[in-house]
């Protein structure tokens, strides 16, 4: 059995869920529901048992799924079950009204909407070439990009270029009035190679005093650098330390509580 698809698709003011599953080799059936608060406005199952037959598995199987997974998210864009949820609010607002034959009425239009029952793999190539229109007229209205595919576009775009990175270790704890040896790597983040000849600084700073360099050094060939501090003692208030170094690819930061 294949682990199945979840999706919220939200669509004329309401959130629909689309759900996708493998009932397992016995059945061998691909099973997609589609929820509206809670309950079920539509229901496709698509058999994939010729696949068994010609000896196909997993992978194959897999991709029906997803294939029926996006068609079904297609038909909820396309407007595919938008009279079914109408007829849903009719049937409620029937029962408000009435309690004795509304509540027959409404207890009918609960039940899902099956669409094409057992399907056979012909049968689910047509019906997604009948949902890739709908698909492209959704494409076109969402040709504007959200703010979270914006985030992503940048995150990416950042993850490719090459920054400093700056990786630090300790000998102890950082207790302050102690000393305690520090050691500081820096490379690139794409390549990740050494990144030699890093100035590298660590401050302290605190609610009490003055900011103060406590350390400061370059990192060598193999872009690693090892510093010796001591950490003045606080009497009262909080401090921290921070760590910063700067080469030919940027900068970078540490910060470290104490």
């Amino acid at each position: 059995m294949i682990t199945g698809y979840n999706t919220d698709v939200p669509h004329s003011d309401l959130v629909f869920h689309v759900q996708t599953e493998d009932k397992g080799k016995s059945s061998a059936w691909i099973e997609s529901l589609v929820y509206v608060g809670g309950q079920v406005v539509a229901r496709k199952r698509s058999s994939y048992k010729s696949y068994l037959d010609e000896g196909q598995g997993r992978q194959a199987i897999a991709e029906m799924m997803d294939r029926q997974h996006r068609l079904m998210i297609a038909e909820v864009r396309g407007g595919k079950f938008d009279a079914k949820v109408s007829e849903l609010a009719e049937g409620a607002a029937k029962e408000e009204v009435t309690a004795g034959g509304a509540a027959n009425a409404t207890s009918s239009s609960l039940e899902p909407h099956a669409t094409d029952d057992l399907r056979t793999l012909d049968e689910v190539i047509l019906a997604e070439q009948q949902a890739a229109m709908v698909e492209q007229e959704v494409a076109a209205e969402e040709s504007v990009p959200t703010l979270d595919q914006v985030i992503l576009e940048y995150l990416n775009s950042e993850a490719e270029q090459e920054h400093l990175v700056l990786m630090m270790d300790s000998d102890g704890d950082l207790v302050p009035g102690e000393e305690v040896g520090m050691r500081f790597q820096t490379k690139s983040s794409v390549s990740a190679a050494a990144v030699p000849g890093t100035l590298v600084a660590v401050k302290m700073i605190s609610t009490v005093s003055s900011p103060a360099t406590l350390a400061a050094g370059e990192t060598d060939e193999q872009g690693e650098l090892g510093l010796t501090i001591r950490i003045p003692d606080l009497q009262q208030g909080t401090g921290a330390l921070i760590i910063t170094a700067s080469s030919k690819l940027g900068t970078a930061e540490i910060k470290q509580l104490l």
